[in-house]
């Protein structure tokens, strides 16, 4: 959603303009980040009803174009072109409105004087806070084009992930698609057709027949309040999960069932090994790096946890001693960590486990699958078989009257 502001700047200058941001504190503390001295007034603009706002992620700019845009302004910087000049030339090619717009209000920030990671701070829906915090450290140290490129990869690993995932659940959704449409089709069209044949023939309908048959019937004569049901609930439960206690709930249960804990679980401190790898290259102090790596992870468990860690480094204590202390974090994580620490090699240590969890995440996806597909057989062979026991069976009957 977008918010009106009006800011007061370090020289006393009154500037006003929009922000998008999820929420209201999410749009002050990007204004804040942004270098602005004190927010004097901010009010959500009233949405109007378009596709627009309807289908964001139709509408709104893809982590693909992002990726294309760190690739282009870094090679763009490193041919020696002016950054302002620079978004002017990608402004003019972007390949969407939303990309081009946000392209249009970074060049007009730079104009006024602000910084570039102040400008990208201004749309955090876009451009994430470790992006924001990797472009200013880069700044400072005077290699952004560096800075752009380990964006882009880390962006690029982080949708390839996703992508993967997505990948290995499609086979699982459509078979059981496939046969809950089949099992309808069955139930409410082609068994009724035979019952009604049963019948004429004096055949007596035996109790698995007459069970599909009222299965049938209920989802034929009550299938708008089944479907109007069935969508309550769904709203509800992703409603209560959208709650932080829903969420919480939710976290709890995910590392309890076995085979998703360990993908979440690797998950999770794969990608958090992967974001404080790389905001330590850009050199930002450890403290720092926790407060911001350990809101890329998804889990509420496993975040609690590494702010804990956060809060024992601010102590003075070291990263492998602060996550021996939980259970949460693995052995292998510890070792690598103490052993990264007493080398000088942290960022290039926490790579390694990256790319190794990575790895653990695939396997442990495959291995789910490899579980599922023939769990999925069974279940859909019972189906089948319980469905054609149901139709076969009256022959029985009709053949033994014939007898």
């Amino acid at each position: 959603m977008a918010y009106w502001y009006s800011v007061y700047t370090i020289d006393k200058k009154i500037i006003q303009g929009t922000i998008d941001a999820t929420s209201e504190r999410m749009a002050e503390d990007a204004l804040y980040r942004a270098g602005y001295h004190r927010v004097l007034k901010l009010r959500e603009i009233s949405p109007s009803l378009n596709l627009r706002r309807l289908l964001p992620s139709l509408f709104g700019v893809k982590t693909q174009q992002v990726i294309d845009f760190s690739h282009q302004l870094a090679a763009l910087i490193e041919a020696g072109i002016p950054i302002l000049t620079a978004l002017q030339l990608l402004e003019e090619q972007a390949p969407s409105a939303a990309l081009r717009k946000i392209l249009k209000g970074l060049a007009r920030d730079l104009q006024e004087g602000n910084s570039l990671s102040q400008a990208l701070s201004r749309y955090p829906q876009v451009f994430s806070d470790i992006y924001c915090q990797m472009i200013r450290a880069s700044e400072a140290t005077g290699n952004l084009e560096v800075a752009l490129k380990r964006m882009a990869g880390y962006l690029e690993t982080e949708k390839a992930a996703a992508k993967r995932v997505g990948h290995a659940l499609i086979y699982p959704a459509v078979v059981l698609l496939m046969a809950f449409g089949v099992f309808i089709l069955l139930t409410t069209i082609v068994l009724p057709s035979l019952t009604r044949l049963y019948t004429s023939l004096g055949a007596e309908l035996p109790w698995i027949t007459k069970l599909l048959l009222v299965m049938g019937n209920f989802s034929r004569d009550y299938k708008f309040y089944f479907i109007g049901g069935l969508g309550a609930l769904i709203i509800l439960v992703f409603g209560y999960i959208r709650l932080p206690a829903g969420k919480l709930t939710l976290d709890k249960l995910i590392l309890k069932i076995p085979l998703i804990s360990a993908i979440s679980t690797q998950r999770s401190i794969g990608r958090f090994c992967q974001t404080a790898s790389m905001l330590l290259k850009a050199g930002l102090p450890m403290p720092q790096i926790m407060n911001i790596a350990t809101k890329t992870v998804g889990n509420i468990i496993i975040r609690q946890a590494l702010e804990e860690v956060g809060g024992k480094l601010v102590q003075g204590r070291s990263l492998s001693q602060s996550m021996a202390k939980n259970s949460v974090f693995p052995h292998l994580l510890i070792e690598m960590a103490n052993i990264g620490e007493m080398t000088g090699t942290l960022d290039t240590t926490l790579v390694k486990i990256a790319d190794y969890y990575e790895r653990r995440v695939e396997q442990s996806i495959h291995a789910m699958i490899s579980v599922i597909e023939p769990a999925l057989i069974v279940v859909v062979g019972l189906v089948v078989a319980f469905m054609g026991a149901s139709m076969i069976t009256p022959l029985y009957s009709i053949l033994r009257s014939l007898h």
